[in-house]
This record gives C-alpha cells, sequence and structure tokens, in this order.
C-alpha cells in the first residue's frame, strides 16, 4: 500500500505524461480518490521502532478485529495507560472499504485463508469437500471483509447466558454497550431510543427504502407469513426487513475505520501490523503472564506486560494461540509437546452458523454486468462514493422464523436474500470463491449467462453439533485445524430441512411468480435416488452444499466456576492464568442467533469497561 506521498505521486503521474493532459488528469484524480479513501495516513502507524526502544506496556491486545480495536480504543482512553495493538495483516485495501466488493474479499492477502477438515455429513459438494472459512487478516479484522450487516441477536441469547452462571450478561446488561458504540443514522423516537443512540464510533446505517428486487422478496415473505418488521434489535426479532449495515457515506464502518482511524495520532496507543503473536510468555515459576512473542520479518520480538494480556484474535486465531502457549487440553498438549500452563478445554466449543442455499432463477437483462458496466460503476464510485458498489442493495433483505412455532419471539432460522444479476461472473465468481466442484461451478455458470440467480441462504441460529480448532503442529505458521462437525446432532439437519421447505414456499407465491423468480434446483448425483423436494431429497442437498456463514464462536467460553466446560470466568479472565482475558467471539458459551459482529464489538465494549473497572478499583483499595 503506498502512503499517499506527494514526492511518489508526482513521480508516477509523471510517468505518464506521454499519455497526454486527459488521462494524467483522470490518472490524477484517481490516484486522489483511492488515497481519500483508504491511503495509510488515514490509519495509526507501525510502531515496530516503538516497540523496539521501549518494550514495555501497561496492555497489549493480540488481535485488531471487531472487538480487539474497540479494546484498545477503550483502554487507551486513560492517558497513562501504555497500550500495544497488535495485527497480523497490515492497512484497509480499496477491495476492503467498497461496500459492494466484500464478496470479493474471499481468498485474498487480507484473508487467513482458512480450509475445514473435510465432513462425512456435510460439504460434500465441495473441492475435496473443503468451502472456504475466510477470516480477517488486515486492520479491523473480519469487520474489514464481512457483508456489514449489524444484527445483535435476540434478546433470549444474552438472558440464557445470564441464566447458566455467567453474571452480568443478560439482556438489560449488555443493551447498554450495544448503544455505547452506535452512531444510528435515524432520527432516534420514543419507540427507537431504548434499542439506539448516536454519538458512537460505529455507524449504522438504515435505508428503508427497498429496491425492487427486494421489495419482491419481502412481499413474498409476507405471503407465507413472514410480515415486514422495523427493526431486527429493537423488541422482535421475528419477521423480515432490509437490514441495518454498518456503512457510512457509502464507505464500509469497518472497526479499523471507525474505533481506529479517529484515534490514529493518540500517543499512548501503538498498533504493530504485520506481526503474529507466537506464544505467550510467563514469569518463572508461575501461571502469571509476563509477555507475548511478535514474529515480524522472520525476527521475534519480545513484549512485555505490566497489566494484562488481552486476545482478540477471533475464534480461530484465538484457541491457536492459547494452545500454542500451554493452555489447553492436556492430552493434546502433552501430544506435541508443548509445556502445560492450564488444562482447559480451549477450541472445544466450536460453534458457527451453516447454511444451505435455496437457489431461485429469473430472466433479466444480460449487459448489466458486463465488463464496461463494472468499469463504470466502479469508476463512478471512486469519485463520488455513490453508485451501486456504495451499498450491498440486492443482499439486504434478511428474515427471521422459527420452524416449529412461528408465534414464539426465538428463531431457528435466518434468511439472507443474496441476489446475483446475469454474469456475475464478470464481478465475482462466487461458486469458484467458496471452492464448490467444477461441476457446480459449472452448471451455475450456465444458468448465470443470461438468468440472474437468487440465493436464499438458509441459515442454522442455534446448532446443537459443536466443533473443535485443535493445532496442527507446534509451529505457529502452520494452520489450526478445524473440526466443523455439521449434522453430527441430526436435529439440526432436520431443522435445515424445514427452513428450506419454509423458504421453497416462495415458488408458489403471486409476488415471485410475477417476478419470474422460479426454484430451482442444482444436480447431485446422490441426491437422484429421492423424489424431488421430498424430505430426503433436501437433506440429501444440504449436506452436499453446506456453506459457513462466516460465524465461528465458543472456542474459549465462558462460565462459572462449577462449568468444567468453560475456559474463562464471566469477566473474561482465562482460568487458574493471571493476566490475561479473551475479548471476542470464542467467549460466547452458546452462539447468539444472528450474525454476530455487532455483538463482536458490544464484547469489546463490555470487556475493555470490565479491564477500566477492575484496575480503578484495584487502585482504590491500594
Amino acid at each position: 500500500m503506498w502512503a499517499c506521498d506527494p514526492a511518489l505521486t508526482s513521480t508516477i503521474v509523471d510517468s505518464f505524461q506521454g499519455a497526454g493532459p486527459l488521462f494524467v488528469q483522470a490518472l490524477q484524480t484517481f490516484m486522489a480518490a483511492h488515497c481519500a479513501l483508504v491511503g495509510d495516513h488515514l490509519w495509526p502507524a507501525d510502531a515496530t521502532e516503538a516497540v523496539f526502544r521501549d518494550p514495555y506496556y501497561d496492555f497489549i491486545v493480540v488481535g485488531s478485529g471487531s472487538s480487539g480495536s474497540v479494546v484498545a480504543n477503550r483502554l487507551s482512553e486513560v492517558q497513562n495507560w501504555k497500550v500495544l495493538l497488535v495485527e497480523a495483516g497490515g492497512n484497509p485495501t480499496l477491495a476492503t472499504e467498497v461496500p459492494m466488493l466484500f464478496y470479493n474479499n474471499i481468498g485474498i492477502t487480507e484473508d487467513w485463508g482458512y480450509l475445514p477438515e473435510p465432513q462425512e455429513k456435510a460439504s460434500r459438494a465441495f473441492k475435496q469437500g473443503q468451502g472456504a472459512w475466510p477470516r480477517g487478516k488486515v486492520l479491523g479484522g473480519c469487520s474489514s471483509i464481512n457483508a456489514m450487516y449489524y444484527v445483535r441477536g435476540n434478546k433470549a441469547d444474552y438472558d440464557e447466558w445470564a441464566a447458566d452462571g455467567n453474571y452480568g450478561w443478560s439482556y438489560d446488561e449488555v443493551l447498554p454497550y450495544f448503544k455505547k458504540s452506535e452512531n444510528f443514522s435515524e432520527t432516534l423516537t420514543d419507540e427507537n431510543e431504548k434499542y439506539h443512540s448516536k454519538g458512537g464510533y460505529l455507524n449504522v446505517q438504515r435505508i428503508k427504502e427497498a429496491h425492487i428486487i427486494e421489495q419482491i422478496f419481502l412481499n413474498g415473505l409476507s405471503e407465507i407469513g413472514l410480515k415486514t418488521i422495523d427493526d431486527v434489535n429493537g423488541p422482535n426479532q421475528i419477521g423480515a426487513l432490509t437490514t441495518f449495515t454498518t456503512i457510512k457515506d457509502g464507505i464500509r464502518q469497518s472497526t479499523a475505520r471507525a474505533f481506529l482511524s479517529p484515534i490514529r495520532n493518540r500517543t499512548n496507543l501503538h498498533v504493530i501490523k504485520n506481526a503474529l503473536a507466537t506464544k505467550i510468555l510467563f514469569e518463572p515459576n508461575s501461571n502469571k503472564v509476563k509477555g507475548v512473542v511478535l514474529r515480524k520479518n522472520n525476527n521475534d520480538i519480545i513484549v512485555n506486560v505490566k497489566k494484562e494480556i488481552i486476545v482478540s484474535a477471533g475464534a480461530i486465531n484465538t484457541p491457536q494461540l492459547l494452545l500454542l502457549s500451554g493452555i489447553g487440553p492436556k492430552q493434546h498438549l502433552n501430544d506435541l509437546n508443548i509445556k502445560i500452563k492450564a488444562d482447559l478445554p480451549v477450541g472445544e466449543n466450536l460453534l458457527d452458523h451453516l447454511f444451505v442455499p435455496v437457489f431461485f432463477t429469473m430472466p433479466a437483462d444480460t449487459n448489466i454486468n458486463s465488463l464496461s458496466y463494472i468499469v463504470s460503476m466502479l469508476t463512478d464510485y471512486l469519485l463520488t462514493n455513490k453508485g451501486p458498489y456504495s451499498e450491498i442493495v440486492s443482499h439486504r433483505v434478511i428474515a427471521f422464523t422459527n420452524t416449529t412455532d412461528i408465534t414464539v419471539s426465538t428463531p431457528d432460522i435466518q434468511y439472507h436474500f443474496i441476489f446475483f444479476p446475469p454474469k456475475c461472473y464478470n464481478f465475482i465468481d462466487i461458486m469458484t470463491k467458496h471452492r464448490l466442484s467444477d461441476k457446480i461451478c459449472k452448471e451455475f455458470r450456465e444458468i448465470n449467462e443470461n438468468k440472474s440467480v437468487l440465493f436464499i441462504y438458509t441459515t442454522l441460529l442455534r446448532p446443537k453439533s459443536k466443533g473443535r480448532i485443535t493445532l496442527r503442529s507446534a509451529d505457529p505458521n502452520d494452520p489450526p485445524v478445524i473440526h466443523p462437525n455439521y449434522f453430527t446432532d441430526i436435529e439440526d439437519l432436520n431443522t435445515i430441512v424445514r427452513g428450506m421447505k419454509f423458504a421453497s414456499r416462495l415458488n408458489d407465491t403471486e409476488s415471485f411468480k410475477r417476478a419470474g423468480l422460479q426454484l430451482h434446483w442444482f444436480e447431485h448425483d446422490d441426491c437422484k435416488k429421492y423424489e424431488q423436494t421430498s424430505d430426503d431429497y433436501i437433506a440429501c442437498v444440504a449436506k452436499e452444499m453446506t456453506f459457513t456463514l462466516y460465524h465461528p464462536s465458543g472456542t474459549a467460553k465462558m462460565g462459572p466456576g462449577d462449568d468444567t466446560s468453560a475456559v474463562l470466568d464471566p469477566e473474561l479472565r482465562v482460568k487458574n492464568v493471571k493476566g490475561l482475558r479473551v475479548i471476542d467471539t470464542s467467549i460466547m458459551p452458546k452462539i447468539v442467533r444472528g450474525n454476530t459482529n455487532a455483538p463482536a464489538i458490544m464484547i469489546g465494549e463490555k470487556g475493555a469497561d470490565m479491564i477500566k473497572k477492575f484496575w480503578e478499583n484495584l487502585h482504590t483499595e491500594l
């Protein structure tokens, strides 16, 4: 990434003088637009030299993702606390910041590019049985590559956490932390101010006017019993709507842009980038943390901590770091000859939202995704931050339902309506990005050549199946082993089948018929023996086309003192270790019923507040 240096810009422009004044002027305009959007001056500078000069910090935060950036911001509000934020990736790029390009972030440099282990009961239509598991390796983490949905989950999620012994985590107790971050784009009213606020770092945007195709989806859902609601983060989650998003002025509002960019010159906050945390260090003959080893440019850097280390590396990288540091299941660590510091079930509670798409096709204008159209729209975006690329229009409809009792307030299925016009492969080859088989990719491309394709992501909200994260080796450069274990509990498969059948009912609605939207089933050899649309057939399809919705959670769960499956106490402190907390979606004892970015930010807010109160109280007592 270039740093918008005037001398460098001048050199580049001068090299194109022979192309004529109009081209040079256009080039200057594009470079200025690019710089304004993602120039290095927008982000905290890399602090490697400062770390070498004085490698002692009050707090070290590992991971600058949805939670870690929040924690670093809030802790560095205390001026006499020196805070180091560690990020394995670099600054956001043009690809990460343009909202409509979100799916193109799979498999790029800013993605860790993880692949799960093949599964007997899921993802069988993927190459080697391994679908993509994208994770953000960039300032802002997954909030820099995700789809920007702002969904908090269900009130019952947090009340269940509290009821299980996690004091302080009930809905009424976490709601203030959701609101603390938020800068709500709509006018606050007597009805919505209980749930929303203004003045926070994170812009939460809602464009109520649905696109014409989105209105067709909403109308169809209404016909099958899912009415349009106003606020999925309000009193009622059951229903359908165009979602809230973390976008502002046509630009992604990652936690890097929302929480780090405004404080990039804060002198007591240092950010070291492209540095991998490989091990947590302890005081001799003690379980008190001493510091962390960082690897940058093939060199190891030891950074010392005075108060606490906070691991916010996400539900895959957090357990990896803990395990590498000797915190985890005794047998697994012994097998890898890693010295044991604490025998805890790290990585043992992997929970994720899997989805299986239900497909519809419809006739459409085949020029809308031509290469010339894409270039024109991207040019418009770079110059104005407006146009189709400034939003996720046509992908914003989401819906929640309970497939066993539509009258209850807790959903078991979420739907994402993702719509691709003809020739979307010119813009994004979505099936190839996710590693679908050549057969499926070919069939999709043939259909999408002259038809639009609607994916209805039928998402399992409260999985009973649990996966596991383990180490591949004691080498921190080896990716961890991801066992999703989808559908190992048959009830998960039964719920998905009910959800897919419900989505399929849209085929009979007048709204879909008038639009020419028709149900389409991809061919799967193993499913041909079943009658199409039978429960056995749909279950077979589900086992073939099992995707992740990119929400891994729970791998360092919190729990009360008598919970032997918990890694943390309800104040997010690692059990049997002093000076170490985890603050990210790893802490979830049960996964929330909805997208996980907003909850991760809330967890960052609440976790940082816990740390502040602890040290303030300690100082008062002293």
